[in-house]
């Protein structure tokens, strides 16, 4: 029988059909369980950390059943407000040899599954959907469980793809790559969309090979070093609208350009042609992986002029899935004497030392004849790496790929942290009588601050709840805990009462309660001699010790550059901030801040709407009732696609004087007695520039933040701001939050405060007046 945790009870099913998919990204975690045998000993399950794939945070939830064997594997998802109303992914498990000799068990499935996030009709929306995906154990690890866990240590690796669906707003890359297929004369009605068009067409045209390719000057400089000296700098091709490439392919250059605009490797992944016979699908990939290695060495050798270093190792990679006995030479000529190649060249080496068939070829004696120094050389690396002995080989051989990169967290059973606070509250019925909440003076475990929080009764039908309260933020993974409150009777004559939860502290519900026992129980049987009552606690931290690092994946990790993170954003970050090549300024607040007409009119229309509407010869546009730090918000959005951190924000909002206080900050302020973060309030008014600027996509980021950030003061003022800027989704997060048993614990304390507060003020004045 599977032991089960208490909050997957219950999960409904996702809908058996998945949305149609776009786009997959791919990311891989190892999790690696140190103390594997004692593991499921103490624990219902055990979480990995959390790691990034698709935009979502996601972690592992690891089951045993009663013998203590690993029974299920869930897949989290942890993110904590989405705005999709699904997410959709695939995944796999493969459960590796920790010592490498056996092959690893794996389970895969290529179906789709959905996430469903939100439910229900506009203005009445909850994220009600299961978080939790059920994934199989693979059959070959079970009954040779054995065989895997080795030094007690067990290696679990899951492979993900995430569904990356067409957004209603094109991403940063979506709109860089228009302005490569921007149509010379399109038909457009107003003056202000002809002149947004006029500013997007390119200003620069190569000739390479009697062929003519077109691009624009700002855009090269910004992603290759090259380019911005030949084009910005002081050399003849910055003053230039036509520059001449020698010694280079039409069909490379203009692949190279279709990298700088998208970021995507222009070669053709693998295909299988499954409607051809053997020998004319052997025919067809043999010609297919020779036009790849082609590419590829050719885009290498641009990669390597141009300095664009992400292309290089792009291409770098394509060479080494496809190094065999045909493409090692070719791939070693274009590796040879580039500096930043050293590596793939090695490899190449190491390939020519383990692969005598390769010197059999046409090729190599043909290279022999046309290059005898090279041959000299390569030849005397490979006796080199045959003195070194078998031992410091790489195994190109068998797999020329490098060691890839991945997540990896691990969860050690000798660290996890455990501590126990006793909470004794004196003259417990005279407190009871009072009917007030009672606090523990505050402890910690695992470096995290927790606090006891004891409502006696009055407000729980005459039972004692009993909460922990995490005080420490716990991350976007949350801290999960097994927590075990306990009252014992002093005397010895009544059995000892106790409760006990495994539970998520989160940053909407940092803290979880137990309802104990009834008040009048309590004062019979577990009050001392002098009338107090002793609550003991303890709590046990059980994903504190996963440590999360990038680092290099065990042998025969997935292929991760399938999903590339894209440059594009970091190079437009890096122009915003150099200024360099500006040509708009915008005036806010007395504040000149530079920008780019190109960016802008790619990026946002409506801005772009106020550039062309300036009549003086500056080119100053000036920008009124909005604060310059919000403006710069709006910028770093239109060239990262990206809002600030909230820790940033929350350093801006500290320089804003009460005075300064714009709607959207005094809707937060309506709160009244509610301190509400600074963050917060800068976050409402960059929405409100967003909706000024027609900026939907960063209106949606800005409704994420609010929601990562709610807490219990700035619950009902953050639901005022989503309810004005008709945000349906972050409306139904903020009334969920506020039903949630934390909260509402919290809103019945304040308002029975607040009505002693009244009757002791009109008591008072009723004194007075006698």
């Amino acid at each position: 029988m599977t032991r089960r945790c208490p909050w997957k009870k219950g999960r409904p099913a996702a809908p058996p059909t998945p949305p149609p998919a776009s786009s997959f990204v791919r990311g891989e975690h190892e999790f690696r369980v140190v103390g594997y045998s004692t593991a499921g000993e103490t624990h219902y399950s055990i979480l990995s950390g959390a790691f990034q794939v698709g935009g979502h945070t996601w972690a592992l939830d690891c089951s045993f059943d009663t013998e203590g064997h690993l029974a299920s594997v869930f897949l989290e998802l942890l993110t904590p407000y989405i705005t999709q109303d699904f997410v959709v992914a695939k995944a796999g498990l493969r459960i590796e040899d920790p010592l490498g000799q056996l092959p690893a068990a794996e389970w895969h499935n290529e179906e789709a599954h959905t996430f469903t996030i939100w439910s229900g009709e506009d203005g009445h929306l909850s994220q009600t959907g299961s978080r939790s995906w059920k994934l199989s154990v693979p059959d070959e690890f079970r009954g040779n469980e054995s065989l895997y866990v080795q030094d007690d240590r067990l290696t679990i690796v899951c492979t993900l793809d995430v569904l990356h669906g067409e957004e209603d707003n094109s991403t940063i890359a979506d709109d860089v790559q228009k302005l490569l297929f921007l149509p010379s004369e399109p038909e457009l009605k107003s003056e202000s969309d002809r002149s947004r068009h006029t500013c997007m067409l390119p200003d620069l045209t190569f000739l390479v090979e009697q062929t003519e390719i077109q691009a624009h000057r700002l855009v090269l400089a910004m992603r290759s070093p090259v380019f911005a000296a030949e084009l910005m700098g002081d050399m003849r091709e910055s003053t230039t609208r036509r520059v001449r490439v020698d010694d280079m392919r039409a069909s490379t250059f203009r692949a190279m350009i279709r990298f700088i605009y998208t970021d995507k490797l222009p070669i053709k992944a693998k295909t299988d042609d499954g409607e051809a016979s053997g020998s004319q699908r052997a025919c067809k990939d043999k010609c297919a992986a020779k036009r790849r290695v082609a590419m590829a060495c050719d885009l290498l050798a641009a990669a390597d002029r141009y300095d664009l270093e992400k292309l290089r190792l792009m291409c770098e990679e394509v060479l080494y899935e496809s190094m065999d006995v045909a493409s090692v030479l070719p791939t070693l000529l274009v590796a040879h004497g580039r500096y930043n190649c050293r590596q793939l060249e090695a490899s190449c080496i190491e390939y020519l030392a383990s692969e005598a068939a390769v010197r059999a070829t046409d090729e190599y004696k043909q290279l022999e004849e046309s290059c005898k120094s090279l041959v000299v050389e390569a030849m005397n690396k490979v006796g080199t790496r045959k003195l070194a002995g078998s031992s410091s080989s790489l195994d190109i051989a068998s797999n020329p790929r490098r060691a890839k990169k991945m997540s990896v967290s691990t969860y050690n059973t000798s660290k996890v942290v455990s501590g126990t606070h006793e909470m004794m509250i004196p003259n417990f019925s005279s407190q009871h009588g009072v009917g007030r909440t009672i606090y523990s003076n505050t402890f910690q475990i695992d470096g995290c601050d927790w606090k006891l929080v004891v409502d006696p009764g009055l407000r729980t039908e005459g039972r004692i709840c009993v909460f922990a309260h995490l005080l420490t933020d716990p991350g976007i993974a949350g801290v999960r805990a097994y927590v075990c409150f306990r009252m014992s009777d002093p005397n010895g004559k009544s059995a000892p009462t106790q409760g006990e939860l495994q539970t998520i502290f989160t940053r909407k519900e940092p803290s979880k309660g137990y309802n104990f026992t009834g008040t009048k129980y309590a004062e019979q049987h577990y009050l001392a001699h002098d009338g107090s009552l002793t609550i003991h606690c303890n709590i046990i931290v059980t994903n504190k010790t996963c440590c999360v690092a990038t680092g290099t994946a065990s042998s025969g990790v997935g292929d991760m550059t399938l999903a590339p993170t894209h440059d594009i954003a970091r190079h437009l970050e890096e122009l915003l901030a150099s200024q360099k090549g500006s040509d708009v300024t915008f005036l806010v607040e007395n504040r000149e801040i530079r920008a780019h007409k190109l960016v802008i009119a790619a990026r946002s229309p409506v801005l772009y709407e106020m550039v062309v509407g300036v009549a003086n010869m500056e080119a100053i546009v000036p920008v009124d009732d909005m604060k310059s730090a919000v403006f710069e918000a709006v910028l770093h959005f239109i060239y990262t696609g990206e809002v600030p951190p909230m820790e940033d924000l929350a350093l801006i909002s500290t320089s804003s004087s009460a005075e300064d206080i714009s709607f959207a900050m005094q809707e937060l302020a309506l709160a009244g007695s509610f301190a509400v973060d600074g963050g917060v309030l800068i976050v409402g008014d960059i929405m409100a520039a967003a909706c000024r600027f027609s900026l939907d996509t960063m209106k949606a980021k800005c409704e994420t933040l609010l929601a990562e950030s709610i807490k219990k003061e700035s619950a009902r003022s953050t639901l005022r701001l989503a309810r004005h800027y008709g945000c349906s989704k972050l409306e139904g997060y903020c009334d969920q939050f506020a039903s949630s048993p934390y909260v509402a614990h919290y809103r019945a304390r304040a308002e029975r405060d607040m009505l002693e507060r009244i009757f002791s003020s009109y008591s008072r004045e009723k004194n007075s007046g006698l």
